[in-house]
């Protein structure tokens, strides 16, 4: 059973964030219904413009609906009370004053912490962890598929400002302030180009981002067990490192964030390579 957070959004930085976020997709989202679709159906009432408002719609509500469970649930807590013993593998965290399980650490500005914590990720002002790690992945596939999608559509405007390449189109396309203060770029053009840009932009970071965290995930590894070399025995092969993001109903899980999919074990304990090797020789 997923636990919602006591404390969302703690700080002013956390919210400016969230709702900047929320400003710039749901921006992209009416500049491509309001101004791109009517440039390549200028009929209203086509069945190819209709599919692309039901297609847009489904990605912007999925990504929005991602982002806020990955806001709302609690990551995990690490921190189990153990004050007679110190189990094998556990750590004990002066700042918790608790032990905490392997793949755990303490996230400061959750303050508390996190099992197999990932790294906590500013959009959301939440942790990666056991519990959320999901609804990361889907946050960034979803605005990942929703700055292809855009770009794809933006495919005609952009040629058309990039056919006659200079200086200028350099600045107006990177640099929109700029092109609109010294007049280069006014008005719908200026518009056209910040969201391209963005688009653009936006969607080489994010290829990064989703790229780096595909990787961990089916090698079955954080972020810190990548950067320290770690993690290698909890590499249970495809459908298992599947399952530890994105639950046990990982096959249709992936399609949204309101698909029921319970996580396996309780995130203390995991299950490693070798064991599970034994176990199958010996079956």
């Amino acid at each position: 059973m997923e636990e919602r957070r006591k404390c969302i959004l703690k700080t002013r930085l956390d919210k400016i964030v969230i709702t900047v976020v929320h400003i710039l997709m749901c921006g992209v989202y009416l500049f491509e219904l309001l101004v791109i679709l009517p440039r390549i159906y200028e009929d209203s009432s086509s069945v190819g413009k209709n599919l692309h408002i039901v297609a847009g719609t489904w990605i912007l509500f999925n990504a929005i609906a991602s982002l806020w469970k990955f806001v709302l649930v609690d990551p995990g807590t690490g921190s189990l009370i153990l004050p007679s013993m110190l189990k094998p593998g556990w750590r004990f965290c002066w700042k918790c004053e608790a032990n905490y399980p392997p793949r755990s650490f303490h996230c400061f500005q959750c303050e508390q912490c996190v099992l197999v914590r990932d790294h906590h990720c500013i959009i959301g002002s939440n942790c990666v962890g056991y519990r959320t790690r999901r609804y990361f992945h889907l946050m960034a596939f979803y605005m990942w598929f929703a700055l292809l999608y855009a770009n794809l559509l933006n495919m005609d405007f952009v040629w058309e400002l990039f056919h006659s390449f200079g200086s200028k189109t350099l600045l107006t396309m990177f640099m929109p302030l700029l092109a609109w203060i010294f007049g280069v770029a006014e008005g719908e053009t200026l518009a056209m180009a910040f969201f391209s840009s963005f688009c653009i932009l936006a969607f080489l970071y994010g290829t990064a981002v989703i790229l780096f965290h595909i990787r961990n995930t089916l090698k079955g590894r954080t972020t810190h067990e990548e950067a320290k070399g770690l993690g290698a025995k909890y590499n249970l092969g495809l459908t298992e490192n599947m399952k530890s993001t994105f639950g046990n109903n990982w096959k249709f899980a992936w399609l949204s964030p309101l698909i029921p999919s319970p996580m396996p074990g309780d995130g203390l304990t995991f299950v490693e390579k070798e064991l599970l090797s034994q176990c199958g020789k010996n079956l």
